[in-house]
């Protein structure tokens, strides 16, 4: 089970407490993934699933911030995918020279029916999850809560978001397979105060688009 860990992580960006098991059937005990603390992670190999042309693995992770289960494998063709998932995260605000650090998302529970990719392109997803987004600039003089649905568009990943009540906040994030992304945020509340502070009128709503790496993006989640 070592030498997999070792095989897998290249970069050394993997550390547990202690690794237990063989590659079809293990245990990794206080993992840390670039610093950050995930929890103990079971896997099981699902032996049926040879006969249905792909390696197929269950998968628990629990830890303080994360609480995920769902299976994970690759296709004989190599496809890789993830089905039946549910997860909820809810992240413990980072300390750094003695002050907190200021996080976007307080908490994600999400239910992915499927989701099918390869090195080229989004096949299939399908999924839904909800979310809360903290106010820390206070734009909306309170938190939003956020609806969340994920599909393939064209070739890309997308995960579209729309805050409850509508209109104060909805926009989409579109991931390449090489992990870089795009987003696109819009908000009607903001538009509408920017519109009369400054007496502009805007052909169509502003928006706020960003870019960059999604694995960047998760270390400061």
């Amino acid at each position: 089970m070592r030498g997999l860990v070792s095989l897998l992580d290249d970069q050394n960006n993997i550390k547990a407490q202690a690794i237990e098991g063989f590659w079809w059937k293990g245990n990794l005990q206080k993992v840390e993934l670039d610093n950050r603390q995930l929890g103990d992670i079971n896997f099981n190999l699902i032996p049926t699933s040879l006969f249905l042309g792909r390696f197929e693995f269950y998968i628990e992770v629990i830890g303080q911030e994360i609480d995920l289960q769902g299976y994970v494998g690759t296709t004989f063709l190599g496809n890789i995918f993830i089905r039946d998932v549910h997860l909820e995260a809810n992240p413990i605000i980072q300390i750094k020279s003695g002050k907190p650090i200021s996080q976007n998302i307080s908490n994600i529970k999400a239910d992915v029916a499927y989701l099918y990719f390869n090195d080229e392109e989004c096949l299939k997803a399908r999924g839904q999850g909800t979310g809360e987004i903290i106010d820390m600039f206070g734009l909306f003089s309170r938190d939003l809560n956020i609806n969340i649905d994920m599909k393939c568009r064209q070739k890309l990943l997308e995960l579209s978001f729309k805050s409850i009540p509508e209109g104060l906040l909805e926009g989409e994030v579109l991931i390449q397979s090489n992990l870089k992304y795009n987003l696109e945020a819009r908000s009607k509340r903001l538009s509408s105060k920017i519109m009369e502070i400054s007496k502009f009128n805007f052909e169509k709503e502003p928006a706020l688009k960003i870019s960059g790496s999604l694995e960047d993006l998760l270390q400061n989640f």
